[in-house]
């Protein structure tokens, strides 16, 4: 009975791979029922085990488990992430609906940032192959989405020649690459000045020489909000940093999207700090073209007047290139 009960715990999964394969599920559901936001979604927690059962081939017999096991994450990580509730047909998971810090943003979307982060590298890849060249120097913005790029790039530095010289104020960039234990110059990872923002995860400071005294193979930004071809995130003092670098800095800028970002409505005073007519690219998830996620996404991306159009499509990801981008005057963005 004992070895029973051992072999039974060896299998589980550790608390990281438990929390993170839900979270999978979450973002899985996110476009299978088409729901405004990931915190809209209440999965019974049977699902939940079936899922688990099917994905990773362990049996979960016990809901209690399974939530302890959330909470010790939740404990570990300094946050709480989910909310447990109780439905007709028994307990259900959702995901909490005040998750705004980087920390916590980190957590969602997870299928949907990945996808559009392999869209941005194998872009990467593909200009490489044009220019026969062996390195790269990118710009990669604020952002957990844009995160995801740097943890692609890491992922692929041991299988590949690439010479990398990756600039950045966004501190989830440098701990993605820096958990590889880079040597030699295969990559070299460059962040300016300033005051650390721990709700952004961001380096915060008003010189920009760092961004600005080179030319980029590629700048990289995400946003937090998108309507009607404007783009916003939360916080005044990350708006008029991203404003900067996309009409400050040299090179060709990649806007990368979930699409959660078309349903979400910005803040009442806030401004943008750019448009998505400002962007040579933009890549997001695939998604049906039919479905409502579709449709929303491309009304707020107010393209009819940028003349883009579709480079690649494939299952994964979209990218969208435009042939018109908008230049526009410094100070318009506040």
């Amino acid at each position: 009975m004992d070895q029973a009960l051992d072999e039974v715990r060896r299998r589980r999964l550790k608390q990281s791979d438990l929390v993170a394969q839900i979270l999978v599920l979450f973002s899985e559901e996110y476009e299978r029922i088409e729901a405004n936001f990931i915190s809209d979604i209440l999965l019974p927690m049977s699902d939940i085990r079936n899922y688990l059962t099917k994905k990773v081939g362990i049996p979960y017999s016990s809901d209690s488990w399974i939530v302890t096991q959330i909470h010790k994450y939740e404990d570990d990580i300094g946050m709480v992430l989910f909310k447990k509730t109780a439905m007709p047909s028994g307990p259900a998971l959702s995901l909490c609906r005040d998750l705004e810090t980087y920390l916590q943003k980190r957590h969602l979307y997870i299928t949907q940032k990945i996808r559009a982060a392999n869209g941005a590298y194998d872009l990467f890849l593909n200009a490489i192959g044009e220019k026969k060249s062996s390195s790269l120097r990118i710009l990669l913005g604020a952002g957990s989405t844009v995160t995801r790029v740097a943890e692609i790039i890491a992922q692929n530095l041991g299988e590949s020649n690439l010479k990398w010289e990756i600039r950045t104020h966004n501190l989830g960039v440098v701990e993605a690459l820096g958990k590889v234990g880079m040597k030699g110059p295969r990559a070299k990872i460059l962040v300016p000045g300033g005051c650390f923002d721990p709700a952004t995860h961001l380096i915060l400071g008003e010189n920009l020489s760092l961004y600005t005294e080179c030319e980029f193979d590629w700048i990289v930004q995400g946003t937090s909000f998108l309507s009607g071809g404007n783009l916003y995130v939360e916080r005044r003092e990350e708006t008029a940093l991203k404003s900067q670098i996309l009409r400050g800095c040299k090179g060709p800028k990649i806007l990368l999207l979930t699409g959660h970002e078309a349903a979400a409505r910005p803040p009442e005073d806030n401004i943008p700090f750019g448009t998505t007519a400002e962007y040579d690219y933009i890549i997001h998830p695939s998604l049906p073209p039919t479905s409502a996620a579709a449709m929303r996404l491309y009304r707020e991306l107010g393209l009819d007047g940028a003349d883009f159009s579709v480079m690649i499509r494939n299952w994964s990801y979209v990218i969208l290139k435009t042939n018109t981008k908008q230049e526009r005057p410094y100070h318009e963005a506040g």
